[in-house]
């Protein structure tokens, strides 16, 4: 029997499953969304069954997905799942907005199961446990692992040539890892934020980090102040920033970057001081971003909202 088109005629029913495949379950997810617009944010896939899946498949498909990243749980006992990460090219330790968006599904699903929504889940990681918790108004935030911070090897002369900004625009670079690895580069304004550019054999050089991408993250506080002191709990500073990777042979730019934003409060955090910071990302590439982060020496929070856009079922030959 045939389905009626849409253009008046007949198309055929879908096709069963060829046997022997895995019928993956895929949910579409934005994250770091402003409220009320849940296209903004970073958008994620979750393949929440995915045990039994090999690395290749795993990089395959987030390959064919072409997000960002895409999340792979493998196992999920109670409020644990274990969760892997991977970009089109590689896979990741830790990364912040693919946390919580995969906490987000899990923590939902488990209200569809009848069993009262999560809103307190620990994924287990390659980089780490990291537990994630959802706040009265529906923000989901991670606790970041403590990472090294040392100073960058390059100089401002080099950042600056890597970021294609005038020299007195840099403020400083560093080497910060609660996760992953990441190049941060401080400017003096939001307009030199705005301005930073880069091109790849710069990013390779000067950017690469042991993931096997290049990853810089420019960043300014809003207020033009680029003293690192924080200004209490009760108190939020603004942050306007961007991250630029390589992607094969390209450079591109990630609109929310939650690893990036637990590295700048463990940056702030290492030189002992604590407080709150908004991050807007993501204006440049038209996919506004706004990030929470809360810190203080030895922890880092990052929050945002996620937003669920849809879903699918993928199949592919089981492994």
């Amino acid at each position: 029997m045939s389905m009626p088109s849409r253009l008046g005629g007949s198309e055929p029913a879908p096709a069963s499953p060829p046997v022997g495949a895995h019928p993956l379950l895929v949910e579409f997810v934005n994250v770091f969304s402003l409220p009320g617009q849940p296209f903004s944010g970073n958008p994620l896939a979750v393949v929440t069954n995915a045990a039994g899946l090999g690395v290749e498949t795993m990089q395959a498909l987030a390959r064919q997905f072409n997000l960002s990243e895409t999340t792979f749980v493998t196992d999920i006992d109670g409020a644990q799942a274990a969760v892997r990460i991977f970009t089109p090219t590689v896979e990741l330790p830790f990364a912040g907005h693919p946390t919580l968006g995969t906490a987000a599904v899990l923590g939902e699903d488990a209200g569809r199961d009848q069993s009262g929504a999560s809103d307190h889940l620990v994924l287990r990681l390659p980089a780490g446990d990291i537990p994630v918790t959802r706040d009265h108004k529906g923000y989901w935030r991670l606790v970041a692992v403590p990472g090294p911070v040392v100073v960058h090897e390059a100089g401002r002369e080099d950042l600056a040539r890597m970021l294609q900004l005038p020299q007195d625009a840099i403020v400083g670079g560093w080497r910060v890892a609660a996760g992953v690895e990441q190049v941060l580069v401080q400017v003096t304004s939001p307009a030199a934020v705005r301005q930073a550019g880069a091109a790849v054999e710069d990013l390779v050089r000067w950017g690469r980090c042991p993931s096997g991408e290049s990853l810089v993250y420019v960043w300014t506080f809003d207020d033009g102040v680029v003293d690192h002191a924080g200004m209490g709990l009760s108190d939020v500073r603004e942050v306007t920033a961007r991250l630029f990777f390589t992607q094969d042979t390209v450079v591109a730019e990630d609109p929310a970057t939650g690893s990036a934003a637990a590295n700048l409060g463990t940056l702030l955090a290492e030189r002992g001081s604590s407080g709150r910071l908004e991050i807007r990302q993501g204006d440049q590439v038209a996919r506004p971003s706004l990030l929470r982060v809360d810190y203080a020496p030895g922890t880092v929070g990052v929050a945002g909202l996620v937003h669920r856009v849809g879903h699918a079922v993928v199949t592919v030959p089981r492994d």
